[in-house]
């Protein structure tokens, strides 16, 4: 593989962190059940969800990858003076020199050993909640350190079932499972089995993987203005100034300055990439067991031999302990990740939730993939077939497909779906959290039996997610509207408008407290 592809893996740290700083005919009293919990349920959840402390023996220190804007102000201080004589010259070794130690502060924690187990003195910060706490109608969280080898997890969890049990009394727990805890859950089901579940929820899981992270550990990566745009879209939902902020995005990308800022980015990490990627960026996620978890199937043989054969090609370090777990996970949990599922349809309540309306992660071709802001809808929903974002389906899919499963804005088809009339799926819901849904996952949870896409009037098979109340209501052929491209003119027009509207509210607000003040005297 090219170095210049190589490179692209860079992009993928700085785009990152700029993000992160800055689902019909309806039983007529289903919607009056009430939800009785009569089992505890435990929800595992997602990538970095848990807090790891950097040195268990002195908290002081803080956790793994928590920085305030003021910290990363002050390393960006402290690094742009003493990188700029070298960046003058050119000297693109110096400049990594000085960068790679300023990182490794502000992810330290993320390195592991060469092995794949935990760096230093780092760890979870965990305690069982006390045994007097635990009944059978409680509702308790499974933490775990999301770093670590995703089998030594689910040797955890399967601990933690035990203890709640016993406290509780109760015979069966119900699980939902978040993002990085599908993978957990399921490998857990695949070596413990399921007797001791009653019902289980995967609530937007990686089981299927993610294709950027695929994309990221196979150096098939790439910026794209576009895609920086449509994900910035979802940066700025919700904000006061979304409107404006993304007028003013897709004013910049119309005119070209995206694509020149993409250029001049590519440029940059093509230069530092032979020095940061196996001293840094490498090790901080392929170094991560449960990234490799989180590879789709189809990427998984090009990712190892980029990692392993072509960054660490000449590397002396012994890597043989990280191999023998991402090894062992394929083994024992990949390979058999859908027979898995099928057998726990079989014992147990199983539902799925998906979400969608989202573009992926802007770092590579796949840009386009729908998604709910991080893993793909075909992915979570094991199986569905979808739209690209910014489109529907096309005639053809749908003369061939059962109308009964296409979502009516015809993005999504669920009939393709491993368990379709078990998978729900949310629009405009974003993937971080799922409070929103939690009376939903409750319902489903504890239905006397397995419930479907036809048991709850007020959880058909497609939903919208409502974020002013941050609940979830059925998405019907009312709510949909056709997405809209404006033109240049158009997009300058309305960022004026909003920009003129912001203005008088600001000279409003003036007026109004000059009138106060004058009052008061």
């Amino acid at each position: 593989m090219k170095k210049k592809s190589a490179s692209k893996i860079i992009s993928v740290i700085l785009v990152i962190s700029l993000v992160l700083v800055p689902i019909f005919s309806l039983s007529a009293n289903a919607a009056e059940n009430e939800t009785v919990r009569d089992c505890p349920q435990i929800d595992i959840h997602g990538f970095m969800a848990s807090h790891i402390l950097k040195d268990k023996n002195d908290p002081s220190k803080g956790y793994v990858f928590e920085y305030s804007a003021d910290d990363i102000l002050s390393m960006l201080k402290k690094a742009l003076p003493a990188m700029l004589p070298d960046f003058v010259l050119n000297n693109w070794e110096g400049v990594s020199n000085k960068l790679i130690p300023i990182f490794e502060v502000f992810f330290d924690g993320m390195i592991l050993n060469p092995d794949g187990t935990a760096n230093g003195n780092s760890g979870l910060e965990f305690t069982y909640p006390p045994r007097e706490s635990i009944t059978d109608s409680s509702k308790l969280a499974f933490c775990y350190d999301w770093r670590l080898d995703p089998i030594d997890s689910a040797a955890k969890l399967n601990d933690y079932i035990n203890y709640v049990l016993e406290c509780s009394g109760a015979d069966k727990v119900t699980l939902t499972c978040h993002s990085l805890g599908g993978i957990i859950t399921t490998s857990y089901i695949k070596l413990y089995g399921d007797k001791k579940i009653k019902s289980v929820v995967y609530d937007t899981t990686a089981v299927y993987g993610e294709t950027y992270t695929g994309e990221l550990l196979s150096g098939n990566l790439t910026l794209n203005a576009d895609a920086i745009e449509y994900y910035l879209r979802f940066a700025f939902e919700g904000n006061e100034f979304e409107l404006f902020l993304n007028g003013l995005i897709s004013i910049l990308n119309d005119i070209g300055i995206l694509d020149a800022v993409c250029a001049m980015g590519n440029d940059l990490i093509e230069k530092l990439s032979p020095y940061v990627l196996p001293k840094l960026i490498v090790p901080m996620f392929a170094g991560l067991p449960t990234i490799w978890a989180m590879v789709p199937d189809e990427f998984l043989d090009d990712s190892l031999n980029y990692v392993f054969g072509t960054v660490y090609e000449n590397d002396e370090v012994d890597r043989s302990g990280l191999i023998e777990k991402i090894e062992n996970y394929n083994n024992l949990i990949r390979a058999d990740k859908t027979q898995t599922l099928q057998k726990l349809n079989e014992d147990v309540n199983l539902y799925v939730i998906s979400r969608y309306g989202y573009s992926s992660i802007p770092v590579g071709p796949s840009y386009m993939t729908l998604t709910d802001s991080t893993i793909d809808t075909k992915r979570s929903s094991f199986g569905a077939t979808t739209a690209d974002y910014l489109s529907v389906l096309t005639d053809e899919q749908l003369a061939d497909f059962d109308p009964t499963y296409v979502s009516p804005d015809k993005m999504v088809y669920a009939g393709t779906c491993l368990f379709p009339d078990q998978t729900w799926f949310v629009k405009n819901y974003p993937h971080a959290e799922s409070s929103g849904i939690a009376d939903m996952m409750a319902s489903l949870l504890y239905y006397d039996g397995q419930a479907d896409i036809n048991t709850f009037a007020e959880y058909p098979q497609f939903l919208k997610y409502n974020r002013n109340e941050n609940s979830v209501s059925p998405l019907t052929a009312a709510d949909v509207e056709a997405t809209v491209e404006y033109t240049f003119f158009e997009r300058m027009l309305n960022f004026i408008s909003d920009f003129a509207s912001k203005i008088l509210a600001f000279i409003q607000v003036i007026a109004d407290m000059v009138t106060g003040i004058t009052s008061a005297v």
